[in-house]
């Protein structure tokens, strides 16, 4: 093994002169120290490492000379012990990197598997190629090794992928024939930073997120280059979350922690107005689009219709036509049927009559539905009978809070091209272990979360909240063992799409 990749001794990593005078057997001798160029600044150094560990690479990459309290990397053992002593005086066994192998693999992991989504490409396979072919370019680097004192971090690396213990540790081949597990060692990883841009390298540098063999999310995430991951609660009632909670409810409701843990930033949410004796008159809706996030649909639930007049349901009629024209409106629903309570069939008559109208309505105004269904499994069968009836194969649907059978969610994208199903809250309920077997059945690719707030709330004794679509998203993400990014960039696009969203 090396014994110079390591440098445990202090030294000053960019000297002004490139000579000094040193004793050798009592006599003045002109040395001249070597200095190497960086790859990525191209700066001169004596000792490379030291510079490229400290300057370019996460402060984990080095774990022996890292400080494990503040996240900071040290030039040297030496210089980790004095920071320890001077910082943290009475927590110095946390400080060091003692039994982290573990958390190094997944730190590593983390950053790996970023590099490749920076580098366009997958993790490991994708990779590994991109970083052979980089070494096809650069012929010109030396063959090198792991230190000894690496051995342990490789292998704690490969152990927790699931990837076969490496044979050798010596000398790492120049030609191409590199594995993944070669991008821990600091030549490598270096090289390989070094073909993205300024911007992609500073962001990798202050990189800091574990992730197990799957990928999947182990603490907190980290923001990302672009910035905080776009999220969409794709369903919810602004009215009744006003009413529960307050005016002015909206802008401040607790994120649940999403800016901390997932980095995250709620772009839209959908304000659904169902009860025509709480749509907003003007004033209101003016207040509300000054809140960039908000769009809304209107619709007459059908359990309203089953408790109205006749008279009641002709104004409110009338009402909807205007509000369904109004600015930021973007679908009309949530719209459908209801014989949860066992409606008399007269009324259960109505709710189909004016489900039938809006339908009308929203293909004249060439407007998203948003279908509420609950009840007997026939009842769905019906809506999804009307839908085809009124509704051209390439209508925007969105089914509300779906909670069906994997056979209706068949029939339902086999008739329809634009229709996407809501997750809600209940995924996390033991009682509906349907939906579920829906997400693990046909995945996400037409999935959006809702929030339905604040009629779900996560936990007993508080109020639904739209915030409440990060636990969705991580309920999926583990249930399809997808890491949560791709769960809300893949969701926050199926919305955008459904609703005609920027």
């Amino acid at each position: 093994m090396s014994q110079e990749e390591l440098d445990y001794e202090e030294d000053q990593d960019h000297l002004n002169e490139p000579k000094r005078q040193v004793a050798i057997r009592g006599e003045a001798k002109n040395v001249r120290l070597r200095h190497r160029e960086c790859d990525i600044c191209f700066h001169t150094f004596t000792n490379p490492r030291r510079h490229t560990i400290q300057t370019h690479l996460p402060w984990y990459v080095a774990p022996e000379t890292a400080c494990w309290i503040c996240g900071t990397q040290e030039q040297t053992a030496n210089f980790l012990s004095k920071h320890i002593t001077r910082c943290h005086p009475t927590n110095s066994i946390d400080a060091t990197f003692k039994n982290r192998e573990v958390m190094y693999a997944e730190l590593m992991n983390g950053l790996l598997r970023e590099l490749a989504r920076a580098l366009g490409t997958s993790f490991p396979v994708g990779l590994e190629e991109k970083l052979n072919a980089i070494m096809r370019i650069r012929t010109q680097l030396p063959p090198t090794e792991f230190h000894i004192s690496e051995v342990k971090l490789v292998d704690a690396f490969l152990k927790l992928n699931c990837l076969e213990p490496a044979s050798n540790y010596k000398k790492i081949p120049a030609t191409p024939l590199l594995k993944i597990h070669h991008i821990l060692h600091w030549k490598i990883l270096k090289n390989l930073i070094g073909y993205l841009n300024s911007d992609e390298q500073l962001w990798l540098l202050k990189f800091e997120e574990r992730k197990n063999k799957e990928g999947l999310q182990i603490g907190q995430l980290s923001i990302k280059l672009s910035g905080p991951l776009h999220v969409i609660d794709s369903h919810f009632h602004l009215d009744q979350l006003c009413r529960q909670m307050g005016s002015g409810a909206f802008q401040d409701l607790n994120d649940l922690g999403s800016q901390s843990t997932y980095k995250t930033e709620l772009k839209y949410a959908i304000a659904n107005f169902v009860f025509p004796s709480a749509w907003p008159n003007s004033a209101q809706r003016s207040e509300f689009r000054k809140d960039n996030r908000l769009r809304f649909t209107f619709g007459i639930h059908p359990k309203i219709i089953s408790s109205s007049s006749t008279s009641s349901l002709e104004h409110n009629w009338t009402d909807l036509q205007n509000l369904l024209k109004s600015t930021k409106t973007v679908a009309v629903g949530e719209i459908g049927l209801d014989d949860s309570t066992n409606p008399s069939r007269r009324d259960f008559e109505r709710e189909i009559k004016y489900f039938r109208k809006q339908l009308y309505l929203a293909t004249e105004l060439n407007l998203t539905v948003v279908i509420h269904s609950r009840g007997r499994p026939s009842l769905h069968e019906h809506v999804l009978a009307t839908l085809s009836e009124i509704c051209k194969p390439d209508q925007l649907i969105h089914w509300h809070c779906f909670t069906c059978t994997a056979q209706l969610y068949s029939a339902a994208v086999s008739q329809f091209s634009n229709i996407v199903f809501g997750i809600t809250p209940f995924i996390l309920k033991d009682r509906y272990s349907n939906i579920v077997e829906i997400v693990k059945t046909f995945g996400i690719t037409r999935v959006v979360l809702e929030s339905d707030a604040p009629y779900i709330p996560l936990h007993s004794h508080t109020i639904g909240n739209p915030y409440s679509v990060h636990a969705v998203a991580l309920k999926i993400s583990e249930l399809l063992q997808q890491p949560i990014e791709d769960v809300f960039r893949i969701t926050t696009e199926n919305s955008k799409r459904i609703y005609k969203l920027q």
